[in-house]
């Protein structure tokens, strides 16, 4: 899973047995260790939640959670739809939330990313 972070704007794009992770499973969580120590470490995971009715987010522990619906989870990842997304109110401005799945690049070898879902624009 990658993450991608600008300003007020968080991307996810998951690959192909990802998706089925997060279908079967209801979460995917990757860390990125900047040091030995835990506090040192940032996790950060999709995962659905019940109960809410749009994409959200939670940063507590120095994990970072994207919450997904169950209904809207299971249309992206049970159809060919490519992303999820929603602008949430963090109370210090709008945060722009992005989930997608994660393509082939068009300009690299596809065997290099066997699992990332076929672009739509490759011939």
């Amino acid at each position: 899973m990658k993450l991608r972070i600008k300003a007020n704007t968080i991307r996810l794009r998951l690959t192909k047995t990802e998706v089925e992770q997060f279908e079967t499973g209801g979460f995917v969580k990757e860390s990125v260790h900047f040091g030995p120590g835990a506090d040192q470490h940032m996790h950060y995971m999709i995962m659905t939640e019940p109960g809410i009715d749009d994409l959200s987010v939670d940063y507590k522990n120095n994990t970072l959670k994207v919450l997904v619906p169950g209904p809207i989870a299971g249309q992206w990842t049970q159809t060919d739809q490519v992303g999820m997304e929603a602008e949430v109110n963090t109370g210090e401005g709008l945060l722009h939330i992005l989930v997608e799945k994660d393509f082939q690049c068009l300009h690299r070898d596809n065997a290099e990313e066997p699992d990332n879902y076929a672009h739509p624009l490759a011939e």
